[in-house]
């Protein structure tokens, strides 16, 4: 495939593969075995963030291709745009702006994990999205991005309602897990779909919030689960020393075994489940919140949280407001016209649920918390 024009064909023995996103249907190919691999392991199990295997399909919406490359090829491919395309700038994550470059009929975007010095191209012309990156882990990962970037497009186009909250499934009902960074919504998620019986977890860090005839769906977005040390420590797990994560052990050095670190073990949905012993739910209807605080310092507590503070945190933790993660639509994902997702709807409706506030600090509170909400509900 030639450096200066690399959406010209399918790469040779590529991996095929068509998604199912909501009414929109992805053909993905690939030549990489580990970016095939990490795409499956994302999207864990089939529906989260409302993605499915499907039946290939004559006309898909959007075609992604993925190929692997030496560095010098990345390189030389941007070079040779550079010297004939009009150069501005986009915003690849929300206040992390890098390179694009303008020609007829087609746009060469620069990607670079903010993390990293690696160089990688992404080429996007009619219908098709071509990546052209280097052969590495790093480079592995762009495919994924690339998919869940448009599913949330594609989701947020449907009115999805997006929250900064993880969530777990308990006899059937998803329970989100609403607050700001570091307040435990991790911890908490996670340690009550270990210990309620019938229970799941769904996911880290975003849901997705649908309305439907009989309240709100929830669907799982597939981040990985960050924890540190002390969210283990608060969980009574000792024997992650034994996991075999993909993303590695944060390095020697590193703050993760500070129980507010920045550093953290971030495991998949596959990971979640194998290392940790929870079955993983993609999608529940919602069936209530819960508002965490996990401080080793502080007393238990739970009980109902007060209409006016859930309402103050899920307003402060809505991602439909204000994403900290989404910038401008570069991809151009094709979706039909935006449904606005209404905030007062959905706290309207909290009104006929559970909502309530816990305290936690150690391993004991936990057991407790699991306990006492299992009869809250129940009642």
């Amino acid at each position: 495939m030639p450096a200066d024009d690399p959406v010209t064909r399918d790469p040779a023995g590529a991996t095929t593969r068509y998604l199912r996103v909501r009414d929109r249907t992805l053909l993905i190919l690939t030549d990489s075995p580990g970016a095939d691999g990490l795409v499956s392991e994302t999207f864990f199990p089939p529906g989260m963030l409302g993605v499915h295997e499907t039946g290939p399909a004559a006309r898909p919406d959007l075609t992604v291709v993925d190929t692997a490359h030496d560095p010098a090829t990345v390189a030389e491919l941007l070079r040779r745009t550079a010297e004939t395309a009009v150069r501005g700038e986009y915003e690849l994550t929300r206040d992390y702006r890098q390179p694009r470059f303008d020609t007829e009929g087609r746009t060469v975007f620069v990607l670079r994990d903010q993390n990293s010095d690696e160089v990688a191209a992404l080429i996007r012309t009619e219908g098709r999205i071509t990546l052209v990156r280097p052969r590495s882990g790093l480079g592995d990962r762009w495919l994924t991005r690339i998919i869940r970037d448009a599913a949330t497009r594609i989701a947020k186009a449907a009115g999805s309602l997006v929250l900064h909250s993880s969530a777990f499934c308990h006899e059937g009902g998803a329970y989100l897990v609403v607050g700001d960074s570091g307040a435990g919504k991790s911890t908490t998620a996670i340690a009550l779909a270990r210990l309620l019986p019938s229970a799941g977890w769904m996911g880290n860090d975003r849901m997705h919030l649908d309305r439907d005839p009989d309240g709100y769906g929830v669907t799982a977005c597939p981040l990985p689960l960050a924890v540190n040390k002390g969210s283990l420590d608060v969980m009574g797990i000792t024997d992650f020393g034994s996991w075999s994560v993909r993303a590695g052990f944060p390095p020697a050095g590193s703050d993760w075994d500070r129980f507010h670190g920045e550093d953290k073990l971030k495991l998949s949905s596959q990971e979640v489940s194998r290392n940790l012993g929870v079955r993983v739910v993609p999608q529940a209807p919602l069936a209530g919140v819960i508002l965490p605080r996990v401080d080793p310092e502080a007393g238990y507590s739970f009980g109902p949280a007060t209409p006016a503070h859930a309402a103050e945190v899920i307003t402060r933790n809505c991602f439909s407001l204000d994403d900290n993660l989404y910038g401008e639509d570069w991809l151009r994902v094709p979706v039909g016209r935006p449904v606005p997702p209404s905030l007062d709807a959905f706290l309207e409706h909290l009104g006929k649920l559970p909502v309530l506030r816990a305290t936690v600090g150690s391993a004991a509170d936990v057991v407790r918390l699991a306990a006492a909400f299992a009869e809250r509900v129940r009642a």
